[in-house]
């Protein structure tokens, strides 16, 4: 057997076994998705009604030169319905109008808005650590500066904390700027993806990850596991692994939130290197968890193998098209286990596509995307591994934001 069929085969039957693994939350959450209709779980699983329960939520936004998005945001939490909030601004070190936007606001609801800087800029994590520790209510959200919500979000979120085993919630994400250009289309189609995983990780128990914004958490399990990592790349990511570590449970559900897609290809793919790489540091500083498991945290180890996935993908088909393009390389004896476990990833990887399709129709169009955005993302997780292996460093980075919105989020 050449060494291009063993590796091949290795490829393959690596990837199959993962994408197996991972198959049920998937049809579990799609079927899920599509028993219920947006903003029908909350009154499904926790009657719809924050009741007696009325904890106070402190709302923090980290923000760092947001001009184009920042008044739009308070203005959005203003008008939320639940009457018990507080709003914690942290600037992070703006050179636009980002500070004074903040401070206009502070002046004109005192009671409400409080703005903070914070003394050293260093990225998101920092921030709302800083924010964190000002904080007084009970539950902590957090939402960036692009984020757009409906009135009654808190009331649709605050009753699932009436079960004590939940520590944290995280909504659900859709794009504000769908039709502004392909690369904010493909994020469509990612939101989607990554939403009917969510929503089936949850049903079945499994590790569900903080995605950022839209996001909710006791601040006594903060306090527990020791804020966020402000030097981690993907915070959210890290903090999701030490919450499962204590056995916390994270929540996920249907209560949207919409937020901006980068629409220049440089800014899409920064974002996409921060959460490739973040998500394997996060990974590889708890690998340590597995010598005292739980079931959620060898789960999301495995989930956090996503990145490694990509590119063993992307090694696997270019040896393919090299097998093809060299007769002699591929092994013909025997059971040809490459190519049966290649043609069910790819009968899988087709599936993909007509469940996207499913779900919306008019999408059928941008599926070609959904391969181009493969090769993307495997590239740009092999150029992110590779500085790695060098020890290239990597700093969090902000992504900018434009303020464009091309649905009706009203």
């Amino acid at each position: 057997m050449n060494v291009i069929y063993s590796l091949s085969t290795i490829i393959v039957l690596v990837m199959f076994l993962w994408v197996t693994y991972n198959l049920p939350s998937v049809i579990v959450g799609l079927r899920e998705w599509f028993k219920t209709k947006k903003r029908q779980e909350t009154s499904l699983d926790a009657e719809g009604s924050t009741g007696d329960l009325q904890p106070l939520v402190s709302i923090i936004v980290p923000v760092k030169n947001e001009e184009n998005v920042i008044e739009r945001l308070l203005e959005n939490l203003v008008n939320l319905t639940y009457p018990r909030k507080e709003i914690l601004i942290v600037e992070d070190g703006s050179t636009d109008s980002t500070r004074q936007i903040a401070q206009k606001w502070a002046d004109e609801y005192p009671s409400l808005i409080k703005c903070h800087r914070n003394g050293e800029s260093n990225g998101k994590p920092s921030a709302i650590n800083y924010a964190a520790k000002h904080a007084t209510g009970e539950i902590v959200a957090i939402f960036d500066a692009d984020t757009m919500l409906e009135p009654d979000t808190l009331e649709e979120v605050v009753p699932h904390f009436g079960d004590q085993n939940v520590a944290a919630v995280q909504g659900e994400l859709e794009t504000l700027n769908p039709d502004e250009n392909a690369i904010t289309r493909l994020s469509v189609l990612n939101d989607f993806i990554v939403n009917i995983q969510q929503l089936g990780r949850d049903r079945m128990n499994l590790f569900v990850p903080l995605l950022g914004t839209n996001q909710y958490i006791r601040r006594s399990v903060l306090e527990e596991v020791g804020y966020w990592d402000s030097n981690a790349l993907s915070e959210d990511t890290e903090i999701s692994l030490r919450l499962a570590r204590k056995g916390h449970r994270v929540k996920y559900v249907r209560v949207k939130a919409m937020v901006e897609a980068p629409a220049k290809l440089r800014s899409f793919v920064k974002q996409r290197m921060k959460w490739l790489r973040g998500y394997t540091q996060a990974a590889a500083k708890h690998v340590g968890f597995l010598k005292d498991p739980n079931w959620k945290t060898l789960d999301a180890q495995l989930m956090l193998l996503f990145p490694l996935m990509l590119i063993l993908g992307l090694i696997g088909y270019v040896m393919a098209i090299y097998g093809a393009l060299n007769s002699g390389v591929v092994q013909t004896a025997g059971i040809p286990i490459v190519q049966v476990l290649g043609m069910t990833l790819l009968f899988l990887n087709v599936l993909t596509s007509m469940i996207v399709v499913a779900a919306t129709p008019k999408n059928a169009v941008y599926v070609p995307l959904l391969y181009l955005d493969w090769i993307l993302l495997a590239s740009v997780s092999l150029y992110v591994h590779v500085r790695a292996l060098l020890r290239k460093p990597q700093k969090w980075t902000r992504t900018p934001k434009s303020g464009h919105v091309t649905v009706d989020a009203a």
